[in-house]
């Protein structure tokens, strides 16, 4: 799993295969939904305990989540310190999105731009590593990828991409990506929605009967009721068997490609294919 947490390939053009983002689907959610948990309004201030607690608690959440992973695939993969539920190889990619979910959520409460994009690329950089081995679990993988677009796409705006409010940290110009990062991004982006179209594509490798996970971070007030989780996942389906979940992958990192377009064109590093 070592290879799932370093650096990115390079980038490349989309296979012309691939199809691009519809315009039509950049439908809102159902009023009062939001994707994102509440964040800090001010960031962590850097070398103080609540930052290195932030660290270390995610840091071991990622370590847990790799551990589970190798699993998987080495029935005699023992860890003292992974006993338990927690030392379970995952059975499915929908166990493994829920995981990521709560880390994406931990890493977005922190409010700290410095902090929330490395964290977030490489928990962006697991999840599209670890597709290939497992069935295709359509509603999991695409609430997982929709949460890391709505995070990618917010923190390259410096406002949330669901309030409208002006990010933590982004006050007065700060907190902007490097070029480096938006670079990295844009790797991953093209990468992930390749991954999604071949993993699909497996003849017989379909698992549709796992849900989306709520986040443990929200309060009562944000959850939202089943029939409205329902009426997500039933916006992003395609009736019919062979193209049912096209237009979803269609719509992988949709408002992250567009951002990255326009903001790599003006610096200057060209767009995407």
């Amino acid at each position: 799993m070592s290879s799932a947490y370093g650096a990115p390939g390079p980038g490349g053009f989309l296979r012309p295969t691939l199809p691009s983002p519809p315009a039509s689907s950049f439908n809102s959610p159902p009023a009062g939904y939001t994707i994102l948990p509440q964040a800090r309004s001010t960031p962590l201030k850097p070398g103080s305990a609540k930052e290195s607690s932030f660290i270390d608690y995610v840091d071991r959440k990622l370590l847990e989540i790799s551990r589970r992973y190798e699993k998987r695939f080495n029935a005699d993969f023992e860890d003292e310190a992974m006993s338990g539920i927690q030392g379970r190889g995952y059975e499915s990619y929908g166990e493994l999105a829920r995981d990521l979910e709560g880390v994406i959520d931990v890493v977005w409460v922190s409010g700290t731009p410095s902090l929330q994009t490395p964290y977030l690329l490489t928990i962006a950089l697991t999840s599209c590593t670890c597709l290939a081995p497992f069935p295709f679990s359509p509603r999991p993988t695409f609430y997982l990828l929709h949460k890391l677009d709505m995070a990618f796409y917010s923190l390259l705006q410096g406002v949330n991409a669901e309030t409208g409010d002006i990010l933590s940290g982004f006050e007065g110009g700060r907190g902007k990506l490097s070029t480096t990062e938006k670079v990295r991004m844009r790797s991953l982006v093209e990468r992930t929605r390749v991954a999604v179209v071949e993993v699909a594509g497996k003849g017989g490798s379909v698992t549709d009967t796992e849900s989306v996970a709520q986040s443990s971070m929200e309060t009562e007030d944000d959850f939202t009721t089943d029939n409205d989780e329902d009426d997500i996942m039933e916006e992003m389906q395609v009736n019919g068997n062979h193209g049912r979940w096209e237009m979803e992958i269609a719509r992988v990192y949709e408002k992250t490609i567009v951002e990255l377009g326009v903001s790599l064109d003006t610096s200057g590093m060209g767009g995407l294919g």
